[in-house]
């Protein structure tokens, strides 16, 4: 018998391509046995096969082939002339038996290979006792002994079908090379027209039945030599003439071409590479098919089978590329010879789109720059779908015509959109489901083709994952109208089914919309009673259909609120279910109902979910009548004891984890499940689950006294603990707090009896008794992962190295979850520790330790966050490729304990991770770990924001910076492309923002920020408003003013986004013009969260004395954003300017401030009243008063009460002849401007033609009320009126004398000879000062002043001056 094709040394191939063996048994047929002498015959050159004419790429494709066609000229001179030369092929008959039995032998040995490789009954019991039975009922090497037995005869019927295909194939060469050796007159043999059909129909049945049987032994060498002598025989017989009467064209050809289409299938199946693949097809489509010679065998052009077979063939190998390009070249741009696709070719390109859809990135090499070119330049990132395969889908529907297409390929087609939405629905940029559901239905109503109830199902289901349930409910109210219209259409909607109203059902409950879930049910009861032809009752899978679905979204859910309409909904649904299987038994809960209801059940939850109303305002029964978990669990297990259902280890398990935080319930449960589970076939493995999961409860409480219990529970029935209940036990002891039991634990375990002892009589827990006696249990990595957390969470250091210490010793290593879980907590640690750390700098900082060159700087001292970051970074080393979650954890722990440098290098590698990711990828959207950084980036400059770490915020500004310069590269890279010429300069943020070019030239610098706000915006990879701010905030607290100068240009944009002249946010609605105009409620919450900045740039400013910044940064504000400035900005700009003693350009900035327009600003006002403006005016007043600007103060406090925003101090009073004055609620500052301009208010009324230098004269006694202290800190003590005596004696000149009140504690009186002295020396002061005015504008009038100030320079200009000076006073003298 002849061996398999791999078995055979490389010599013996070329002997097996000419149809010739090297070795023959003896039970091969006699025309198998060719001499010695036939192998060292010469080769006529009479002909030239197909194969010799095969160019050179498909000869590389295809080694094992040399030339097919060679043993064609083979001479049999060793025959005497006795013998028959003739081939079969003359004679049709025996031809036809003789491929019929190459055939049936074939299709005899593929029969009986299939029954050999089907399992027996006998192995199939053998192999369920092996399972079953923990000793076995069969041995090891028995088991093997029937696996080599199979095996062998598995081989055996392999070399039987290899002999039998090898066999046809010689057959072919010899008759191929008997008609090529014929020396009789060809023209004398005639055929009838049929015969040929009848040899076409038996070759084409035994060409079939081998190329399958080469597939099912896996030789790929064997299906091309079928192929291959095939084609030689064909050719040769339309050669040499075998012409039936009246014969023309096509007619003498014998190959059908689904031959070849059957061969590139069966290769497909094997083992054979693509390229294998493709020379087959090439051989087809050029040599054999696009050869004027040899196209004659074929029988017709190729067709759509063919097509199909190599695009399923590259499909099943990944190559989707190379499939829609050979789609693309054969069925759409080929000029001549056009292959007419079908509905087929349609849904194997969907087909195998859909497929690919297994991650957001998919087969990256797919998409050309074109597309993604258009995507990025073009703007059409939100009418192109973020998945490739769902645009690649919508363009090959467009190469189809309409009788190409049919349900089953528009059902494919949809399969694209429902993945495409179930992958794309948690990524930043998401799949448009519906919209893309909706085009397909409205090309299938311009095809005139009607979609079927699968169709409809799986547009269905993509409403279902991508939870659209507006859209679910319209298709299936939709298809309710259209199969109940009366109007004769040919398009229209299938009648919905069970499934289409379990999926809207689903989609409605994934939803929470409980009321149309209610109701869909009630529809479904009444079309059972109406429509008798499609059974559309609510079983019961559909109830729990919709049940699995609040289950999955409330466990995806992360809102308590959202889980406890979820629980509403699914208590509603089991309710309805319970009502509807009285009436109907196909609607009866079952186990599986339950147990999602109570996998829902936790405590918070209850209490959100009985908050919540259902349809017509009634609660759930269950929700209303219990209060408590444990009282929903037990009602809910006393129904299903009732309806008799068996509650099994999950009901058991779900209900103890429903009652976690009530001890006495979950022993309670665990009796029951004890009690309940003891008949069960796995009664032992059951009990050990729920006892795991009462353990789990415990563990999350750190409840010991339950754990005791637990383990009381477990020894009774005889139960032992397993490896995981261990590391529960050691969770529960973490929890408590307890590291030294966990140590204890552990030393128990090596079966001493002294530790053991010490955990009895700690907490009553017996583990040596609760373990399989004289059988200690192997200790695996996963029992010290879980020790070392525990301690590590407890900051039990010293216990934790001990465990290590001790893995060390018995050669155990931490698998890479453990130490995941290892450096999480460092990372834990080292981030509480530095809490604690900057809690005490802030301490510190109340006390009066304060940097008085940075009095907002905190300077924490990084001791024990330092140490644990260090460790995180140790044992990171030992982790293989770190998670993103896990790097982000130990970038956040470095920038937290000030390694700012270490910090750099992790976020340096998440970068590099994310732009190689981002390269594979065909759009940034698709990139998830780059979609991951803005979170981190901005928590990193939190913590440089936090302590004013200017240095290292800049050097994270540069990464980040970098990061999104890469990004629109990439995505300038896939569109067009970009000119030779241009050149990307990086400039670093650092390097502009330390320089002193910040502060002479505030422009964004060329490469780095020269980028319009819309593109920043649109594509917040790079710093943020929210990072800008965090980078002016650093700078303020380091004191960094040129940076803050550097940084205001940078977060300008952002600020404009607010403004509502140039924001691109709009609201919802039409105002009453029809105009949609911006949001301004949105846009003010954006400002909110950026207005910050200014103050710290002003703040920043006001330290470092830079008035002139404060004045610009603030009139800049105003414009960027069109509202007013936040009051700390300006009060601190007030400052700074008082300080410089500026007290004009206070009053200006108050004014310019003040009178924006309110439209867009509310006066915020807190409980006391105190407004913006007040604000403005109080702290303005004080900041003038404190630098000595009185009159500035004056003026300033005498605008506020014209304004109303300060109340006058002056009670106008008939009956009361004094001034009198009220100075209530009022700041020192305040206080003394009101006096100060009360007074002359009221002297420029008395005496309003006043001279100057005349004498003030006052009649009135000032009597001023500053309250006798009643809402003082102590009662009765008095603020204001000391400090008011202490203002009158030593800011007024002369001195204003004041006594209390007689009889009236609250209120002082000044005499009125004492205020008339003030006044006429504030009217000597202000002569003087005019003096001093007209002194300075004389000498500014002549010349002379300005001359003399010349002459005090040194510059060349002045010197020249000063000498013409010079000159023309000596010229005067001289005269």
């Amino acid at each position: 018998m002849v061996g398999r094709r791999r078995a055979r040394p490389s010599w013996t191939s070329s002997l097996l391509a000419y149809g010739m063996f090297a070795t023959q048994t003896s039970s091969t047929s006699a025309f198998l046995q060719p001499t010695t002498q036939q192998l060292q015959c010469p080769l006529p050159m009479q002909t030239t096969s197909a194969a010799s004419r095969a160019p050179a790429s498909m000869l590389v494709a295809s080694p094992f082939i040399t030339s097919p066609l060679k043993h064609r000229g083979i001479k049999y001179s060793h025959l005497n002339e006795h013998e028959d030369m003739s081939p079969l092929t003359i004679t049709p008959s025996d031809f036809v038996k003789k491929t019929a039995s190459f055939s049936s032998n074939i299709s005899r040995l593929r029969v009986k290979k299939k029954r050999v490789g089907l399992p027996s009954v006998e192995s199939k019991n053998h192999e369920f006792d092996l399972n079953s039975s923990h000793e076995g009922t069969l041995t090891t090497a028995a088991s093997d002994a029937v696996s080599i037995n199979s095996k062998a005869q598995e081989k055996q019927v392999d070399d039987a079908i290899i002999s039998a295909c090898n066999s046809f194939i010689y057959f072919l060469n010899d008759e191929a090379t008997k008609i090529s050796a014929l020396t009789v007159a060809i023209e004398a043999i005639k055929t009838e027209r049929n015969t040929i059909e009848t040899t076409r129909e038996s070759l084409e049945v035994a060409f079939v039945q081998a190329i399958r049987a080469a597939s099912e032994v896996g030789d790929f060498i064997l299906i091309s030599k079928i192929v291959y002598s095939a084609v030689d025989y064909a050719l040769a017989f339309v050669n040499f003439g075998f012409k039936p009467n009246g014969a023309s064209g096509n007619e003498l050809a014998l190959l059908q071409p689904r031959i070849f289409g059957e061969a590139i299938t069966s290769l497909a199946k094997t083992k054979a590479s693509v390229s294998k693949i493709k020379g087959m097809w090439n051989y087809f489509i050029k040599d054999v098919e696009g050869d004027q010679v040899t196209s004659s065998v074929l029988v017709s052009s190729p067709s759509a089978y063919e097509l199909n077979a190599m695009i399923s063939a590259l499909a099943s190998r990944g190559k989707i590329r190379a499939a829609i390009k050979l789609y693309k070249t054969f069925a759409v741009e080929a000029s001549s010879k056009r292959i007419e696709a079908d509905a087929y070719t349609a849904s194997v390109l969907f087909g195998m789109l859909a497929d690919d859809i297994s991650s957001p990135t998919g087969d990256r090499s797919v998409i050309g720059n074109d597309q993604t070119g258009e995507e990025s330049t073009n703007g059409d990132d939100k009418e192109k779908s973020p998945c490739w395969q769902w645009n690649e889908a919508v363009e090959l529907l467009d190469t189809f015509a309409p009788h190409q297409l049919n349900n089953i390929a528009y059902a494919k087609l949809l399969k694209i959109n429902e993945k495409a939405v179930e992958t794309y629905i948690k990524q930043p940029v998401k799949h448009g489901g519906v919209p893309s559901a909706m085009m397909a239905l409205d090309r299938m109503k311009q095809d005139d083709i009607s979609p079927d109830i699968v169709t409809c199902s799986v547009i269905m289901s993509t409403f279902d994952k991508g939870r659209h349930w507006r859209a679910a409910v319209s298709l299936l109210d939709t298809m309710k109208l259209s199969s109940r219209s009366t109007k004769s259409s040919k398009w229209r909607l299938p009648t919905p089914n069970i499934y289409t109203y379990a999926l809207a059902i689903s989609t409605c409950a994934r939803c929470d919309k409980s009321d149309i879930v209610l109701s869909l049910f009630d529809q479904m009861s009444i079309s059972q009673k109406t429509n008798t032809d499609i059974s559309i009752a609510p079983y019961t899978w559909v109830y729990n259909a919709a049940l699995s679905a609040c289950a999955e979204t409330f466990h995806s859910s992360t809102s308590r609120s959202n889980r406890g309409v979820h629980l509403a909904t699914a208590m509603a649904i089991l309710e309805k279910m319970e009502a509807d299987g009285a009436k109907n038994k196909n609607s009866v809960p079952d186990v599986h109902s339950y147990n999602s209801v109570l996998a829902m059940l936790g405590q918070r939850i209850l209490s959100d979910a009985k908050e919540i109303k259902l349809r017509g305002g009634d609660k759930a029964r269950r929700l209303s009548e219990y209060e408590r978990n444990s009282d929903v669990v037990s009602d809910l297990l006393e129904t299903m004891a009732s309806n008799g259902i068996r509650r099994d280890v999950t009901t058991y398990s779900n209900a103890i984890s429903a009652c976690f935080a009530q001890p006495q319930e979950i022993k309670t449960l665990l009796r029951m499940a004890v009690d309940e589970l003891k008949g069960n076939e796995k009664a032992k493995s059951d009990i050990l689950e729920v006892t795991n999961s009462a353990l789990r409860a415990a563990a999350s409480l750190g409840d010991l006294v339950l754990v005791s219990s637990v383990l009381w529970i477990l020894s009774d029935v005889g139960v032992k603990m397993d490896m995981v209940s261990i590391r529960l036990i050691i969770r529960a002891l973490g929890k408590s707090g307890d590291c030294e039991g966990i140590l204890a634990l552990l030393i128990c375990l090596r079966g001493q009896d002294f530790a053991n002892d010490i955990l009895k009589d700690r907490y009553g827990i017996n583990i040596l008794g609760n373990l399989p006696e004289k059988l200690l249990p192997v200790l695996d990595e996963r029992v010290y992962s879980a020790a070392i957390t525990s301690c590590l969470k407890n900051d039990e250091l010293a216990i934790a190295d001990q465990i290590l210490q001790s893995m060390k010793v018995k050669e155990i290593s931490l698998t890479q979850s453990s130490l995941h879980d290892v450096v999480m907590e460092y990372c834990r640690m080292a981030m509480e520790s530095s809490r604690e750390e900057y809690k005490i700098a802030r301490i510190a900082k109340r006390n009066g330790h304060v940097n008085p060159e940075f009095p907002e700087l905190l300077e924490p001292i990084y001791i024990t966050s330092h140490a644990r970051s260090k460790a995180a970074l140790a044992v990171l080393k030992a982790v293989n490729e770190p998670s993103r979650k896990l790097l982000s954890a130990v970038t956040k722990a470095c920038a937290a304990s000030g390694l700012w440098q270490e910090s750099r290098s992790m976020l340096r590698r998440m970068h590099r991770a994310a732009i190689q990711e981002l390269r594979k990828s065909t759009s940034p959207a698709q990139a998830t770990a780059i979609a991951e950084l803005p979170k981190l980036h901005r928590y990193i400059l939190k913590f440089c924001a936090k302590g004013g770490y200017i240095i290292p915020a800049l050097n994270y500004a540069d990464d980040i910076q970098y990061l999104a310069q890469q990004v629109r590269l990439h995505r300038k890279s896939l569109g067009a492309k970009q000119n030779s010429s241009t050149k990307s300069t990086t400039v670093s943020i650092s390097s502009i923002l330390l320089s002193d070019k910040a502060k002479k030239k505030r422009e964004q610098q060329p490469g780095l920020a020269k980028v319009d706000a819309p593109q920043i915006l649109g594509h917040p990879i790079g710093l943020t408003g929210l990072d800008w701010k965090l980078l002016l905030i650093a700078a303020w607290r380091g004191g960094h003013w040129k940076v803050c100068v550097g940084t205001l240009p940078f977060i300008q944009p952002y600020v404009k986004e607010t403004h509502p002249k140039h924001s691109r946010e709009w609201s919802k609605e039409l105002d009453e013009t029809g105009i949609r105009k911006p949001s301004l409620k949105t846009l003010d919450r954006k400002y909110s969260k950026l207005e910050s900045a200014i103050t710290a740039a002003v703040l920043c400013f006001e330290v470092r004395s830079q008035y002139a910044w404060a004045i610009r940064a603030i009139e800049d504000w105003i414009e960027w954003s069109g509202r007013r400035p936040p009051r700390q900005a300006v009060i601190a700009a007030c400052r700074v300017l008082a300080k410089r003693y500026r007290g004009t350009e206070v009053l200006n900035l108050v004014s310019r401030v003040l009178c924006m327009n309110e439209a867009t600003n509310a006066t915020t006002e807190d409980a006391s009243g105190y407004t913006y403006e007040k604000a403005i005016y109080v702290e303005s007043i004080t900041a003038l008063h404190q630098s000595g600007l009185y009159d500035d103060a004056d003026h300033l406090y005498a605008n506020g009460v014209r304004q109303g925003h300060l109340l006058p101090a002056v009670i106008h009073d008939a009956s009361i002849q004094e001034l009198t004055l009220d100075l209530h609620g009022m700041s020192a500052a305040v206080a003394h401007a009101a006096v100060r301009v009360s007074i002359q208010q009221e002297m420029s009324r008395l005496q309003p033609s006043i001279k100057s230098t005349s004498d003030i004269t006052w009649s009135k006694n000032l009597i001023i009320i500053t309250g006798r202290g009643l809402r003082s800190g102590q009662k009765f003590k008095p603020v204001l009126r000391p400090e008011v005596q202490r203002m009158l004696t030593e800011e007024f000149f002369p001195p204003l004398g004041s006594s209390t009140m007689p009889g009236n504690l609250g209120a002082l009186t000044v005499q009125s000879e004492d205020v008339a002295a003030w006044l006429n020396h504030q009217q000597l002061q202000k002569g003087e000062r005019l003096l001093m005015v007209a002194d300075a504008l004389r000498g500014i009038s002549s010349g002379a002043r300005l001359e003399r100030a010349i002459m005090s320079s040194g510059s060349r200009l002045e010197k020249a001056l000063r000498r013409k000076l010079q000159e023309s006073q000596e010229k005067g003298n001289a005269e």
